[in-house]
């Protein structure tokens, strides 16, 4: 796993547990499972933790019928199944596939009695941290009179625009870097609503991705 959307702990906890439950939506009762699958350590030597967890919900599905020679239209319920894989460390924070997968957070910290946020990120602040990275990506939303709105991509933007000038009036929601991190090239992109991909190093497993995370992102959560 190189990439995924963060949630950081509000609280403490050692250990997951799988477990199975459910929960009530109008008249129906919806299933909810969390499974780990594995504990490991990171590079430091710190404990992580990998699992999936699945969850029912109700989805509506519009149908038709003629009845009595008029069309009718309904709003019919079905159950579907949402699906993510995760990984995570004790007591800080819990990675998912994708934001589909952010009720995982709710399931972790059921199981932990913790709050797990989805995290947002201070992206100016590490960018700025950074500063010897080359950014080949950048995406900025107003924030002053002037603001400057949009995604730009490149293969050094710091050359290619005037990323001062831009950042004056802006702040960023997307940042893509290429820097060198622990002897390696790294090659990454994050959001502002903490999704973190690692591009390169290709070599890199979950337990280097959740160590970049410790090291390089956690400090960035606002």
């Amino acid at each position: 796993m190189q990439a995924g959307v963060l949630g950081v702990v509000d609280g403490d906890f050692d250990v997951v547990d799988s477990f199975s439950d459910s929960v009530t939506d109008g008249d129906r009762e919806l299933a909810r499972r969390l499974e780990i699958r594995g504990v490991f350590s990171l590079p430091s030597g710190e404990m992580a933790f990998a699992g999936r967890a699945a969850e029912e919900y109700l989805r509506e599905r519009e149908t038709h019928a003629i009845e009595d020679g008029e069309i009718e239209v309904r709003e019919d319920p079905r159950v579907g199944t949402r699906y993510t894989e995760f990984v995570g460390v004790p007591g800080e924070f819990v990675v998912v596939g994708s934001g589909d997968g952010e009720f995982a957070f709710d399931l972790v910290s059921a199981d932990t009695n913790t709050d797990v946020e989805r995290a947002t990120l201070d992206l100016d602040g590490f960018f700025t941290a950074h500063g010897s990275a080359r950014p080949w990506q950048a995406g900025f939303y107003g924030a002053g009179d002037d603001p400057v709105t949009g995604v730009v991509h490149g293969s050094d933007l710091r050359n290619e625009y005037d990323l001062d000038g831009m950042l004056a009036d802006s702040n960023l929601n997307q940042v893509g870097l290429t820097y060198e991190y622990d002897g390696e090239d790294v090659k990454m992109t994050a959001s502002r609503s903490g999704y973190v991909e690692l591009y390169r190093p290709q070599t890199f497993g979950r337990e280097d991705y959740l160590e970049y995370l410790r090291e390089e992102v956690l400090s960035h959560v606002e």
